[in-house]
């Protein structure tokens, strides 16, 4: 046998606890019956029960589960064979199974059947006719799968009396083995996988703060002191504004008394007698040319043109303190597109100069800022990204640089109170949930990567506070296996205790088996061939 053929084939079994035995073993223990009857032989045998032979097998594309009585010269034996495709973890539907027996000295023989029994399940016959031990092979031809199981040698007996003399195979039972049919795994998201060293990005863990990036936020304040009224709509807290868009009117509070329809009113006098003032001139000049007035009066007229054009301006600069929007104030306007982040006043209330009234922010890039501590900070050579939890996620938001986001620097100064350094990333169109400054632990990855065992998130169960995985034992048998873990990486956490390389983990599916461990009684019926 291969090296390749031992790493796929996880077990050889036999169901020698009573307590294991379920709706198969039953199956099995019928064919048993039936094959000795057509044989004319007595089906009790007046001896021990045969205990069926139970393999489960690997290749890149199928995985094999099957069980079988042991084989008998010249007597029938259905192999309850069931075939998963691996590439979605479902049952194989379609195509032709063959029981190929052969070596030790005996032509090869081959049994076949051409269809399945059941979705996923398929039931040739062997009826072998030579002795001895023999290698067992199992084929599948299917639309888009040619595979060859190898399950290595089986003994064929030469009578029943001599398979029972003979005693079962070595059992790999386990006590604490949580069954979980293969038709219940095919009718749930469900899938496994091989436990192999993967190659990990080095990454340290620090507390981060989410906030705006550097030109992304501004806050509009009171340029004096007055009443903040509304314009058309009075802004709310997560309006969405556009740059130059008015949120809001400033209405200055004026000294002496004088209010803004006051100096409306001023304003248009000054503009009338600005008006009659120019007319007067215009006159006294045409009268002059003619030698009609004295140059004094010319003069006077003149002194009165300006007295007027200067209480006009006077006027019109009272007036723009208002805005020039017939008195209902200064406009207040968004100096940057984003969102209202804060809305810090009412309509109709009163504020004094640099009093805050909208936070505006821009939320097309947020920033990170992790502060990795003093201890780690040698190992920043050139980050490469981050990955942070956000509360009511399942899966980390992760950064990678020139990809989603950016570096923006990392800090060489310690910072003398936290005892940490400073490393900023931009987050490009960040997910929406994303608060800004809402506090997150973070990982920062260093740029180097090393080989190390992982498992999926999904993996990984809690169960009452201790981290467990399900390993599969044999094709409807698992585990539960407490890990110790180590660095996250995106969708993958690294395993430090409790598995070794080889290991078929549950990677999808995990908690169906937590439930099956819970009630074994209720996961364990429904099997049928």
């Amino acid at each position: 046998m291969t090296m390749a053929m031992a790493a796929s084939r996880m077990r050889t079994e036999t169901l020698s606890d009573p307590r294991r035995r379920g709706p198969r073993w039953a199956l099995l223990a019928g064919v048993v019956v039936l094959g000795l009857a057509g044989c004319g032989r007595d089906p009790t045998g007046g001896g021990a029960a045969l205990e069926p032979r139970v393999y489960t097998d690997f290749t890149d594309d199928t995985e094999l589960f099957v069980e079988f009585a042991p084989l008998i010269a010249g007597e029938k034996s259905t192999f309850a064979a069931h075939f998963t495709a691996l590439d979605e973890y479902q049952a194989v539907t379609e195509g032709t199974v063959d029981i190929v027996l052969s070596g030790g000295g005996a032509p090869t023989e081959r049994f076949r059947v051409a269809a399945p029994r059941a979705p996923g399940i398929f039931a040739p016959t062997a009826a072998p006719r030579a002795t001895g031990e023999r290698n067992l092979t199992m084929t599948l031809e299917a639309p888009g799968l040619s595979v060859s199981h190898d399950l290595g040698p089986v003994t064929i007996h030469s009578s029943r009396e001599a398979a029972i003399e003979a005693g079962p195979a070595e059992s790999a039972g386990a006590e604490g083995e949580i069954g979980f049919l293969k038709e219940q795994q095919w009718q749930t998201a469900f899938d496994i996988e091989a436990v192999q060293p993967r190659p990990l990005r080095e990454s340290v863990s620090a507390p981060a703060t989410i906030r705006a990036s550097a030109d992304g936020e501004f806050v509009v304040t009171a340029a004096s002191d007055g009443r903040v009224v509304a314009a058309e709509d009075f802004p709310t807290l997560g309006d969405t504004v556009a740059r130059g868009e008015v949120l809001a009117m400033l209405a200055p509070r004026l000294g002496g008394g004088t209010d803004a329809a006051s100096l409306q009113s001023e304003l248009v006098a000054a503009r009338n007698a600005g008006e009659l003032a120019r007319t007067e001139a215009a006159r006294m000049q045409r009268l002059f040319d003619v030698e009609a007035v004295s140059q004094r009066r010319l003069q006077e007229a003149k002194a009165a043109l300006e007295v007027a054009q200067s209480q006009l301006s006077a006027a019109e600069q009272r007036v723009s303190r208002l805005g020039g929007t017939g008195g209902a104030g200064v406009p207040l306007r968004a100096p940057m597109s984003g969102t209202l982040a804060q809305v810090h006043v009412a309509n109709g209330a009163s504020v004094e100069a640099g009093d805050p009234l909208f936070h505006i922010v821009n939320r097309d890039e947020l920033w990170i800022e992790v502060h990795v501590a003093e201890a780690d900070a040698a190992r920043l050579q050139q980050p490469t990204g981050a990955a942070f939890e956000l509360p009511g996620l399942d899966r980390p938001i992760g950064i990678q640089v020139g990809e989603n986001g950016r570096l923006v620097g990392v800090g060489n100064v310690i910072d003398p109170d936290s005892r940490s350094v400073p490393v900023i990333f931009a987050l490009d169109d960040p997910d929406p949930r994303i608060a800004l400054n809402q506090a997150v632990q973070a990982r920062v990855f260093t740029g180097q990567r090393r080989e190390a065992l992982s498992v999926p998130v999904g993996a990984v169960i809690d169960d009452g506070g201790q981290r467990v995985v399900y390993v599969m034992r044999g094709g409807e048998s698992f585990s539960r296996v407490p890990v110790r873990l180590g660095a996250r990486d995106g969708d993958r956490v690294e395993v430090l205790e409790g598995l070794q390389a080889g290991d078929r983990v549950v990677s999808e599916g995990a908690m169906q088996i937590r439930l099956a461990a819970a009630t074994p009684e209720a996961m364990g019926h429904g099997h049928a061939h």
